[in-house]
């Protein structure tokens, strides 16, 4: 077997942690949450606080990733920054969509402040999790849009693309489905 990651990535608030665990738990693999590898081990170069996040240090991460392969095998890794993986260990790259108008509810409701909010938000829009995907990992890149969906319904997508049931389809664009009304509702607080 190849030893591989298998990426389930996306915006905070799309159910990453939730998929992607039951995703490394159905195919008996280990599971990493990159956020909290990052913080645990202290791979990150400095905490900027104007945007309340740490800054990776990609070297000391994409090594640490390296030898956990090495040990462990094919992973399944949850994170909205998947994307910073070598492409060489990566085997597929599943980037989760939400409505954005949901996604806001969820970080509200999560008790998020208002910038980080706006931040994903608009990440969220624009498809800032799939376009970096796309960047580094071409051909690799699957979405699911998750809206509407139960978790079962979203991990039987997500397996069938793992299994190679599915093959990379058209990209989400929010900006053509929402109306004017569903963005001033979206930035106002």
């Amino acid at each position: 077997m190849v030893k591989k990651c298998i990426v389930i990535s996306g915006c905070p608030g799309t159910g990453k942690t939730v998929v992607a665990k039951r995703i490394a738990d159905i195919l008996k693999l280990n599971y990493i949450n990159l956020s909290d590898l990052v913080l645990s081990e202290k791979l990150y170069r400095k905490y900027d606080a104007e945007r309340g996040t740490y800054v990776v240090n990609l070297r000391k991460l994409n090594r640490r990733i390296r030898e956990i392969i090495e040990v462990s095998g094919s992973i399944v890794i949850d994170s909205h920054y998947g994307d910073v993986i070598p492409s060489r260990y990566v085997e597929k790259i599943i980037v989760l969509r939400l409505h954005p108008i949901i996604l806001k509810r969820r970080l509200v409701e999560r008790g998020w402040g208002v910038e980080k909010i706006r931040e994903n938000v608009e990440a969220e829009l624009i498809n800032l999790c799939t376009l970096n995907a796309l960047d580094r990992h071409k051909g690799k890149v699957y979405e699911v849009n998750v809206t509407g969906k139960s978790v079962d319904e979203v991990v039987e997508e997500v397996l069938n693309i793992v299994n190679g049931k599915a093959s990379p389809r058209e990209y989400i664009n929010w900006l053509t489905v929402l109306s004017r009304d569903d963005f001033v509702s979206l930035f106002k607080f």
